[in-house]
């Protein structure tokens, strides 16, 4: 079971709580039935650890090189593999069209995305860290799409910038770790970083935009809140860029290991939603 836990990264289902983001901003929280949370999450979750499977299938070989495994795989019947992850895969994405045919859509985009991430499009330099970007933004877009949420300009490039940064790092340890199977190698580090520190700014900038625009006071009680959250959203920034101690931790180890994180974002969403006119 704890090999399957890591084979299927179950772990990395976290990563999809941010279909529930469109939600929070969109402060329609008390307007979506609690079951529709659950499937919505449950589609986008068993996608993911079929694409995750595919994706330690096709690299086992090489991450065996680079790195210490938490599962094993018989390669000698490879091929079965493949078959039950299709049959998987085909059995959720008609599950999804009769649930919602635009959330079909993206699935089947976000799929064949991700196939071709790992077949090719992780090999290519820079586009492979626009193409992670891309996943995570388009986890938003599934959830906007699934709880009926409209998506404003500064939301879309803010995540994005936030997500390109974390990318960024993601391609920081890989090169400090050496991995053979990836297209970086050291020299590429200095323009990573600051491709990394440009993403940074660009959040900041965004939402500091976001909160100097006068249409955005109908959602809030105390519009000068929104700086708090703003200076939030640096010291994140900054303690994810510069302070934390271990910087090849892993993206996901860092949300919910990092104490100073943790109470960061824990802050932000208490005075983002309890600031909100309603839900």
């Amino acid at each position: 079971m704890k090999e399957y836990f890591y084979l299927f990264k179950i772990h990395h289902w976290i990563k999809n709580l941010i279909i529930f983001l469109p939600v929070l901003v969109g402060h329609s929280f008390l307007t979506i039935n609690f079951l529709d949370y659950i499937i919505y999450f449950l589609i986008i979750s068993f996608l993911s650890s079929i694409i995750y499977f595919l994706n330690n299938l096709n690299d086992f070989e090489e991450d065996i090189k680079n790195k210490k495994l938490n599962y094993s795989l018989n390669l000698d019947i490879k091929n079965t593999y493949y078959f039950l992850s299709i049959i998987s895969f085909l059995v959720l994405i008609v599950f999804s069209y009769f649930i919602d045919q635009k959330i079909f859509i993206v699935c089947l985009f976000y799929f064949l995305l991700s196939i071709s991430y790992n077949f090719y499009l992780k090999k290519k330099k820079y586009i492979d860290i626009l193409i992670l970007s891309l996943f995570h933004v388009l986890r938003i877009i599934y959830g906007s799409l699934a709880f009926k949420i409209s998506l404003s300009v500064y939301f879309i490039l803010f995540c994005s910038a936030i997500f390109l940064m974390i990318g960024s790092n993601k391609r920081l340890v890989e090169i400090d770790k050496a991995y053979t199977n990836r297209p970086y190698n050291k020299k590429d580090r200095r323009k990573i970083q600051l491709m990394q520190l440009f993403f940074g700014f660009f959040a900041v900038l965004i939402f500091l935009l976001y909160t100097i625009d006068p249409t955005k006071d109908q959602f809030f009680i105390y519009k000068e809140l929104l700086f708090v959250n703003l200076l939030i959203i640096i010291l994140i920034i900054i303690n994810f860029l510069f302070i934390q101690k271990n910087k090849n931790q892993d993206i996901i180890v860092f949300i919910y290991q990092n104490k100073v994180n943790f109470i960061l974002v824990t802050i932000f969403f208490i005075t983002f939603i309890g600031n909100s006119v309603s839900f």
